[in-house]
């Protein structure tokens, strides 16, 4: 990710905290309890969304080292030319059932140890919020949804960026 992005997607984070805020504000319920729920709930999703782009980064680095390349492919990047064709190849035997290891591969690269984790902090952050009594609903459900825009958002602003330059 650029350093522009970057920029781009701390602000998206910015701008929904101070509309969160401010909707708080104005509907009168602007206290302690709500900020803490909508904080804790923001940031552990946050923090899954950011290990599970690492883990699937770092199993997409380790498939393409298989391969020969002059120069390690940036797949992150999308810098398809516009005339450029896209060949998909199938096996003629292909057959939708997985044998086992292949399950069981699947299974290790959804699960790792570090999102299990994060999965993990999100579910004692809404524990803990409900066994000290300060946790609200809305304002749990309000982090969640709104990491979630964010990213919506700043992957339509990416999208419409790599459009307009190519």
């Amino acid at each position: 990710m650029k350093t522009k992005d970057k920029k781009k997607l701390f602000l998206l984070f910015i701008i929904a905290h101070i509309f969160f805020y401010g909707f708080l504000f104005f509907i009168h319920s602007l206290n302690q309890k709500n900020i803490i729920s909508f904080e804790i709930a923001f940031f552990s999703s946050l923090l899954i969304i950011i290990i599970s782009y690492f883990n699937y980064q770092k199993n997409i680095i380790k498939n393409t080292n298989k391969y020969q390349f002059y120069q390690m492919p940036n797949i992150f990047i999308k810098n398809y030319k516009k005339d450029q064709k896209i060949i998909k190849f199938k096996k003629a035997n292909d057959d939708l059932d997985l044998n086992f290891k292949d399950k069981i591969k699947n299974f290790t690269l959804f699960f790792t140890l570090f999102k299990l984790l994060a999965y993990g902090i999100l579910v004692a952050g809404f524990l803990f919020l409900n066994r000290k009594g300060i946790f609200s609903v809305f304002a749990y459900l309000g982090g969640i949804s709104a990491l979630l825009l964010c990213i919506i958002i700043f992957a339509l602003c990416v999208k419409y960026e790599f459009n307009k330059n190519n």
